[in-house]
């Protein structure tokens, strides 16, 4: 496995969320209009997944 992927492999997730997240946040404050219908959505999904993950079950 190759350096890159295995970088990816571990934090690929959190990267992602995290820019969804800062997104969001300035969205919401920087825009208006549907800006606020993006924020909602960009804040959501790491909502979602956090939940996700702390109400499954562990396998």
């Amino acid at each position: 496995m190759s350096g890159r992927s295995a970088f990816m492999r571990l934090w690929g997730a959190p990267i992602v969320l995290g820019l969804l997240t800062a997104f969001g946040l300035l969205a919401a404050l920087l825009g208006t209009g549907w800006w606020h219908w993006a924020a909602w959505f960009s804040l959501a999904i790491p909502i979602a997944v956090s939940l996700r993950y702390w109400l499954a079950p562990r396998q």
